[in-house]
Order: structure tokens, then C-alpha cells, then sequence
């Protein structure tokens, strides 16, 4: 068992620090080394949260050295290998002997600005508070701040809690980690308020003030000596920005959230729930993405992604499959789909990859492009709550049992005929 000492400086205790599940079960070895150190003339107390003694040394007017008090530590807590801190921080004397698997559960808090709400809303681990003068039960609000913001329970490293104020590189590392985390709960609010169409439906990013810096408020729920802490600074240099309003959020009724919410929450995990989370957060970048055409090619990425698509698939197979799980058991929104998406994919895809062109160089919207690919990723996201999909292979069998039958083998065919005619080009009609 090792431990840190830090020896007494101006007007300041020393202390002995040490990993607290190291010495849980040595409450009378410490205490009959406290009583040696007692013997020879030092002040020591144990510290109720179990990481270490706090002492000075008492019994008279001498001041001993660094090396004196090791020895007098090392005679007294002879099964402690003690060595002398290379710091005066406790606290980063404590994550040098911590453990990188140990988490310590918080409470954490994320402002967010250009979205309206009225009324504290939760959903599953996730709590919106509105402004507090909407708030009617303001004295349950655990921050000062008046805006909305988000508040959650999780589980941080405890070696970067007690790193905290070490560096603005450190604080930006753990002020990402608490912005990506508070990011998910904002997916709730893309996916079922904002739309590619009306981009002044998006929020600001998870912790964005105004002025360009990221707060986050990190309150530890467990046993411990840290406290209740506001870490600001600018984490992300590069960030964009809602120049409007943001979304009114009434509600978070919406289908397809409540199946986010289980993910995100860790209530379901299975093949299919890891994907959904991912794509979900490629939707999530094309929103804040500053190029038309990145926004768009992220989407159609994500889609293609969320479909399984087998890599073996190309032209008519893969449109065919992807218009088979946007369309609901319809024919006619199978035939409607097939027809938009080949046109998404053929004219627009592949020839701002292929070709080298720019959204503005082509005849098509490209918020209405990337709307629309957004709306199929929500779509297969809907079928997969409705239907408890939980693998690759069961949303996969389900388009190709559809594809399968009669009714959409010629609705294919009529609309392969159609555009290949268009096209001046031979059908190509695939098998399934």
C-alpha cells in the first residue's frame, strides 16, 4: 500500500494522503499508528472520508524537515510505503495513486440558450429546467444560473474530478466529456422539434454561451471532499450558433423519443441500440455542420448506416431496400420513396462525391435534401422502436420479407421502368 505525504508549509497542515479502498479495512492499523505519531509529538486526525491524515507537528518550537517527518511517518506507519509528494496539491497527489477504472457519480449542469421552455420537463435521466421566472418551484433549483439548462445524474472519472483547475487543457477535457453527455439530451429536442427546412428550430450546442465560453456545474453525490464546482472556459474554439430564436419546447411526446430516452439511459443495449445512438449524433453534427455539403453526405452516411446497407448492394438493390424501410407498409409511399431517394442518391450523392459539385452548381435545395434524408433516418428509427428490433439481421429480414412479395416486385419494376426510361437507360431490376 502506498501514500503520499505532503509535509507542513506557512500556515498550512500537513497530510498523508492514500487510496481509500487501499485502507478501508485497516481502521486499527491507523489508529494505532495515529497513536505512535501522537507519542512523538505530532497532532494527527484521520479524515472521516478515508483518504488520508491531516497533522502538524506539536511539541515544540522546532521545525523538522521534510526528511525528518518521512522518517517519523515511515517508524510509525511502518506497512504504509510512504513517499514525500511531488506536489502541495492533495488532490493531484490523490489522482496519482487513484485507480483510472474508479467513477464517482455527480450530478451535472448544462446551460442552453436559444430554445424556449416554459415548464421543467423530464424525460428519463434528463431534466430541462426552464428560466426561473417561469420556474414555480424555484428553490428546488440546485444552480444559481436564471436560464434553462440540463441537469442529470452520472458516473465521471474520479482521477479527472480531482485534476480538476490543474490546467485549462484538463477543464476543456472534462467539460466535453459533460458536454457530450448533455448532447444526447438535446438530441431529443432536434429530433422531434427542429428540421433542416427551418433551421432557427435548432438550440445552441449543449453549454454555449453566447460570448463563445462552455459552463458546466459538477456537484459530487457521494462521500467525498471535493466540492460542488463551475468549470467555464472555451472547450471548442470552432462552434455555431442559432442567430434566431431556437425551438419553443412545450413537451417531449414524439415518436421514437421515449426508445432514445431507453439508450440513453442504458435501459436498452443491444446490436441495434449502440447504431441508433450513433447515428442520431451524426444527425446531430449535420445540424451544426457549415457546409451544405458536408450536412448532406453525413446524413446519407448515417442512412446507410442505420439500413445495414450490405456493401455488395449498388443501384436499384440498395434504393429498393432503403424505400422498403421508409415506407410505413405502403405501396404508394414505397413507390414515392424509391423514386425521391434514387433521385437524392443519383443526382445529388453521387455527383457532389463523384463529380466534384457544389450544392449550388445543381438543380435541388439542399436543406430540402438533407430534410428529407433526415426524415427517413427518423422513420427507420420509428420502425424499430414499433417493431422491438434489437438486431442488424431482424430490421434487415423485415425489408426483405416486404420486398419479397408480389405488390412490391411490380411497383419497383413500374418505377425502375420509369426513371430508367428518363434516364436513357437499360432497366436494371434487382433480386430479392
Amino acid at each position: 500500500m502506498k501514500a503520499r505525504l505532503i509535509p507542513p508549509y506557512e500556515n498550512c497542515t500537513g497530510n498523508v494522503l492514500w487510496r481509500k479502498e487501499d485502507f478501508i479495512n485497516k481502521v486499527d492499523d491507523i489508529s494505532t499508528s495515529l497513536k505512535k505519531l501522537r507519542d512523538m509529538g505530532y497532532w494527527a486526525s484521520a479524515y472521516p472520508e478515508g483518504d488520508g491524515i491531516t497533522f502538524k507537528y506539536t511539541k515544540d518550537s522546532y521545525q523538522k524537515s521534510s526528511i525528518e517527518i518521512l522518517e517519523d511517518f515511515s517508524i510509525c506507519f511502518e506497512w504504509v510505503e510512504i513517499e514525500l509528494a511531488k506536489s502541495r496539491s492533495s488532490n493531484l497527489e490523490l489522482a496519482e495513486l487513484e485507480g483510472k477504472n474508479k467513477n464517482m457519480e455527480c450530478i451535472v449542469i448544462v446551460p442552453i440558450e436559444k430554445i424556449f421552455i416554459q415548464e421543467t420537463i423530464e424525460i428519463g435521466k434528463y431534466i430541462f429546467y426552464c428560466g426561473r421566472q417561469f420556474d414555480e418551484e424555484s428553490h428546488k433549483r440546485l444552480s444559481e444560473q436564471d436560464g434553462s439548462y440540463i441537469q442529470f445524474n452520472c458516473d465521471l472519472p474520479y482521477i479527472d474530478l480531482l485534476k480538476l483547475n490543474s490546467s485549462i487543457d484538463h477543464n476543456s477535457h472534462v467539460i466535453n466529456m459533460c458536454l457530450s453527455i448533455a448532447e444526447y439530451a438535446l438530441d431529443l429536442v432536434r429530433f422531434s422539434h427542429s428540421s433542416f427546412t427551418s433551421m432557427e428550430y435548432t438550440p445552441n450546442p449543449a453549454g454555449q454561451r453566447s460570448d463563445g465560453f462552455y459552463d458546466v456545474e459538477i456537484i459530487p453525490r457521494e462521500m467525498t471532499h471535493l466540492k460542488p464546482i463551475k468549470i467555464s472556459g472555451i472547450s471548442r474554439p470552432l462552434a455555431v450558433s442559432n442567430n434566431w430564436l431556437g425551438p419553443q419546447v412545450d413537451s417531449l411526446y414524439y415518436p421514437g423519443l421515449q426508445y432514445l430516452s431507453s439508450i440513453y439511459d442504458g435501459i436498452v443495449e443491444n446490436e441495434l441500440s449502440k447504431l441508433v445512438s450513433s447515428v442520431v449524433r451524426a444527425c446531430r453534427q449535420s445540424f451544426y455542420s457549415i457546409g451544405a455539403e458536408s450536412q448532406f453526405l453525413n446524413l446519407v452516411f448515417a442512412l446507410d448506416g442505420l439500413a445495414n446497407i450490405d456493401p455488395d448492394w449498388k443501384g436499384w438493390k440498395q434504393r429498393t431496400y432503403i424505400a422498403a424501410l421508409t415506407c410505413n407498409n405502403s405501396l404508394i409511399k414505397f413507390k414515392k420513396n424509391l423514386e425521391v431517394y434514387d433521385e437524392l442518391y443519383t443526382d445529388v450523392r453521387n455527383k457532389l462525391v463523384h463529380d466534384g459539385k457544389d450544392f449550388y452548381e445543381l438543380n435541388v435545395n439542399a436543406n430540402e435534401s438533407s430534410e428529407q434524408i433526415f426524415k427517413y433516418i427518423k422513420i427507420i428509427i420509428i420502425l424499430i422502436e414499433s417493431n422491438g428490433f434489437s438486431t442488424l439481421q431482424g430490421l434487415r429480414d423485415y425489408a426483405v420479407h416486404l420486398l419479397q412479395q408480389e405488390g412490391y416486385r411490380t411497383a419497383s419494376v413500374e418505377i425502375i421502368d420509369k426513371v430508367s426510361l428518363l434516364r436513357g437507360k437499360k432497366p436494371n431490376y434487382p433480386s430479392w
